[in-house]
């Protein structure tokens, strides 16, 4: 999370206004996109955008591991973007 931070920091020094910046999810499905820009946008938890994203059902490592992440990129409105393909279209 503290790297996420100092790029955002370091780009918008840069940039004189707030970067344009996204963090990419390859633990996330496409179909979930809306989850995460509910999530971004404050409209629900990171318990919820968990539980909707079927994290356990689809990705194997912890969620907590990512959970700092996640709430530096909601914190500076940074977008969250879900990578990967649907399982079910596979």
């Amino acid at each position: 999370a503290n790297f996420v931070r100092d790029v955002y920091e370091q780009r918008k020094q840069l940039l004189k206004r707030s970067p344009l910046m996204s963090i990419g999810l390859e633990q996330v499905q496409k179909q979930f996109q809306p989850v995460l820009d509910a999530y971004i946008a404050g409209k629900i938890s990171a318990e919820q955008m968990k539980r909707q994203v079927e994290w356990g059902k689809r990705w194997s490592w912890s969620f907590d591991g990512y959970l700092p992440v996640f709430e530096i990129a909601r914190k500076l409105r940074i977008p969250l973007i879900a990578l990967n393909v649907d399982s079910e279209d596979l």
